[in-house]
């Protein structure tokens, strides 16, 4: 495809913000990868306070271990180096650090090796947050790793498994959603993906699992609602059979007085929540549009 220098159309006024948003669109590439290959994902929630510098500190640390920055911006950006690539994202309400390792074919892979085990420790030493979210993904070939080699092996031990065939079928997927040494984990079996294939499917599993567990941030939160709410409600039948027992103004006065006080703490628990569960029921449809 000829390529055309970065110049608008002769007379034609141009919106401030068009490279801007065009620059966006390219600014989270997805890397394609061949099996077999390695994938670590991180994700911290953060306080808009702790962001100060975050992405300067991560590059001076990336620069410690000998990776440098091959493209980014102010919320993204890819490193590369030691035989790795870093894909750090900044979010609204968390980061994510992506780990991608393709170990030559010759050397076997250790069942417990990680991407994020060959990462130099200098570059998670910048990170700031609370970890939410960390999986990793190991890609194969279907030569290497039969699917029905590992259905066989956990039948008898009655393990739950969820496996699915994606990608019109040019590919297997294994998980368990379990912690396994601090981590989920999943198997890609690549049967007839092409790089790019690989690298999307890879990352449409980073994205379940990560929406997936900061949807279920709201679950706390609705389990202390949910018993308040309850106690409201016995509250407001109270009040309701005091309205009809009111034999004076002072009586009626007394219960529009209470009535006005639960109504403001309804409100002010809306309000508190209506974040949380606005943002879980965003997390959710990206959860379902991945699916």
């Amino acid at each position: 495809m000829t390529t055309h220098p970065e110049q608008p159309p002769a007379g034609l006024a141009q919106h401030p913000l068009r490279q801007l948003l065009n620059d966006s669109f390219h600014a989270r590439p997805t890397p394609a990868l061949r099996a077999p290959a390695l994938v670590s994902h991180l994700v911290f929630t953060h306080e808009p306070a702790s962001l100060a510098g975050e992405s300067e500190r991560l590059e001076q640390a990336a620069g410690d271990a000998g990776m440098s920055r091959l493209s980014g911006s102010d919320n993204a950006a890819l490193f590369a180096g030691a035989g790795l690539l870093l894909r750090w994202e900044r979010h609204t309400e968390f980061s994510s650090y992506t780990v991608f390792s393709s170990p030559a074919g010759a050397d076997p892979i250790a069942p417990t090796t990680s991407a994020i085990d060959l990462l130099p420790r200098e570059c998670l030493q910048a990170v700031p947050g609370q970890l939410i979210v960390a999986t990793h993904v190991e890609l194969r070939t279907i030569a290497e790793v039969a699917p029905q080699s590992i259905t066989a092996e956990l039948s008898p031990t009655g393990r739950q498994m969820i496996a699915a065939q994606v990608a019109d079928q040019a590919a297997w997927v294994f998980t368990d959603f379990m912690l396994d040494q601090g981590a989920t984990r999943f198997l890609v079996i690549d049967a007839s993906l092409t790089p790019r294939q690989a690298g999307r499917t890879v990352q449409r599993l980073l994205e379940i699992e990560t929406y997936r567990l900061l949807a279920l941030l709201a679950l706390p939160v609705a389990t202390d609602v949910g018993g308040w709410m309850r106690q409201a409600e016995e509250e407001l039948a109270t009040m309701v059979d005091h309205i009809g027992e009111a034999n004076s103004p002072a009586d009626e006065s007394h219960v529009l007085g209470e009535l006005t006080r639960l109504a403001a703490k309804v409100e002010h628990s809306l309000a508190r929540t209506n974040f949380r569960f606005a943002a879980a029921r965003a997390y959710h449809e990206l959860v379902m549009q991945r699916i």
